[in-house]
């Protein structure tokens, strides 16, 4: 990869070297990994719900890989499934993207769903609802109010994912902005700054003035002088001091753009003031103060994003609607089977014995569940499932006065931390309400995920209030009626998304076809199953068509 300054162009590496024989120190390097000149393995891992291929430690992840567009409907022939049948089973997105679909082509479609409800993990707990894990039983007790939801699964839709926004058009689900990267979050690291957090601005606007003076130091000891013309170092120096805000002798001694003093908490009126720079060797002598610079770089994790009002479950009840004549619930596949003509799938509708036969099915059951139903499958397919890694997510929320709006200034975004919580969330919905609802953990898996998973709630609840004191002092005091979801002991989930790569179940077996979130490119991402119920689509579609 290469950088382009005024038509000219110089290897990223060369660059890179240059400004270290400049700066003299390794230290150099790692800052230019912070602003994404160098490449950080931390970051693509440590954004959370991040795309499909992010290596993880043991999972490499299947990596970005050049592939055809993708499917969608327009691409298939109008009643090409007219006279043919397909089950379909899982009324996640998947499973009802899948038969809304193939109902349209002229497929006789049935729905099988194992729940009393739609969507999966796309879910909405509000007052009153129930959240049973294969070990505990908690109610939700927020106050009856349509701005206090938690939604334990997805919760923010990329501008990209313009299928899902599609539905969300078609559907008409009215959407709002999701606060994604608030820089007047928090970030905090125990090991950092006497364990004392920081305000986001404040380490982002130290970062780059302190890059820029590296940069620009490098440049006028003549370090690139070989590479770049005179006219290019003078615009490149223009730049470095708008960038960091340098003073006219190229020095970075602090700005109005990491705040001022006080500015965690509301009423401080020293605004004239400069805060003090932070110390560059604590800034990147940890990953963590980097890939959190890093995070709101990400494609699917821009600052603002769109969730729908309301709640996240406005979209599988709008799904929901539209399927529901092809819709059982409560029904539990026990088998699976191939015959000469298609399939034939065994479950128990609401406790009675039931069989159902078809020329294809699609399943989207998640392979935590499946293995665990009778099946004959390919031993190549079986073993995919058998083998398929889920990560153990998990979210914990509080309802609390908005002391983050009202106390600190904070409307809508995230706070970091090292510790095992990982993230506070602040609602972006209903700013300047009473009371709102508080992400107050969101593990993604690895060994923060084990851990809360294996808690019981109130352990969970008592962990997240202790470790979110190190951020805001007196949160113990301010929320309450916590209530959260481990997905790897979600009965019919056992897991929060897919991790393994996809493999032999992008292929049909016979005439059983597989979909979901996990056997996409964004795994974990609700755009990911409509695309994975696109490709089974187009793979049943392209066999009729033979």
């Amino acid at each position: 990869m290469s950088k382009d300054f005024g038509g000219r162009r110089m290897a990223r590496r060369a660059f890179l070297t240059s400004i270290g024989r400049a700066a003299g120190t390794s230290a150099m390097l790692r800052t230019m990994s912070a602003i994404g000149l160098g490449a950080s393995s931390a970051t693509l891992a440590a954004c959370g719900s991040s795309a499909a291929g992010a290596a993880t430690p043991g999972n490499p992840g299947p990596g970005p890989q050049p592939a055809p567009p993708s499917p969608h409907p327009g691409d298939w022939p109008a009643n090409i499934g007219v006279g043919k049948s397909v089950i379909v089973l899982g009324a996640g997105i998947a499973g009802m993207t899948t038969t809304l679909e193939m109902r349209r082509l002229g497929y006789e479609c049935t729905l099988l769903e194992a729940a009393a409800t739609a969507g999966g993990r796309t879910r909405t707990i509000r007052a009153g609802d129930a959240v049973s894990e294969t070990d505990s039983h908690q109610v939700c007790t927020f106050d009856v109010d349509d701005e206090l939801y938690f939604n334990p699964g997805p919760a923010r839709i990329p501008h990209h994912h313009e299928f899902l926004l599609g539905y969300c058009r078609e559907f008409d689900i009215a959407l709002e902005a999701f606060v994604n990267d608030n820089r007047a979050g928090l970030l905090h690291s125990p090991q950092a700054f006497d364990g004392q957090a920081q305000v986001a601005r404040h380490v982002i606007a130290d970062t780059r003035g302190n890059i820029a003076r590296l940069l620009a130091l490098s440049l006028n000891q003549n370090a690139l002088d070989q590479e770049l013309s005179p006219t290019d170092k003078a615009n490149i120096l223009a730049m470095l001091r708008d960038f960091g805000d340098l003073d006219s002798s190229y020095d970075y001694t602090g700005t109005t753009r990491a705040g001022f003093p006080g500015q965690k908490a509301t009423g401080s009126r020293r605004r004239g003031e400069l805060v003090e720079p932070l110390d560059l060797q604590t800034l990147i002598g940890d990953a963590f103060w980097q890939a959190r610079q890093d995070y709101p770089q990400e494609l699917d994790q821009q600052p603002v994003m769109l969730q729908p009002v309301g709640g996240m479950d406005r979209i599988a009840r709008a799904f929901e609607l539209r399927v529901s004549s092809e819709l059982r619930f409560e029904a539990v596949v026990t088998e699976i089977r191939k015959t000469p003509t298609g399939v034939r799938v065994h479950y128990n509708h609401l406790g009675t014995p039931s069989t159902l036969e078809a020329d294809y099915c699609v399943c989207t059951i998640p392979a935590t569940v499946l293995r665990g139903i009778s099946n004959d499958f390919s031993a190549a397919h079986a073993a995919a499932v058998n083998g398929f890694e889920y990560a153990s997510a998990g979210k914990l929320a509080f309802q609390s006065r908005r002391f983050w709006e009202q106390d600190h200034n904070i409307y809508g975004g995230i706070s970091w931390t090292t510790q095992e919580i990982t993230q506070l969330w602040y609602p972006s919905n209903a700013f300047g309400r009473q009371n709102g609802i508080m992400l107050g953990t969101y593990t993604f898996g690895g060994t923060e995920g084990d851990t809360f998973t294996h808690r019981s709630p109130q352990e969970r609840i008592d962990a997240a209030r202790t470790q979110a004191a190190a951020l805001h002092v007196n949160v113990g005091n301010e929320v309450d009626r916590g209530i959260s979801v481990a997905w790897a002991k979600i009965p019919l989930q056992l897991g929060a998304w897919g991790m393994s790569d996809p493999g032999i179940l992008l292929t049909p077996d016979d005439s059983i076809f597989f979909a979901g979130e996990h056997l996409s490119i964004l795994q974990s991402w609700q755009e990911g199953a409509i695309l994975s119920a696109y490709h089974a689509i187009d793979a049943i579609v392209m066999q009729d068509s033979a």
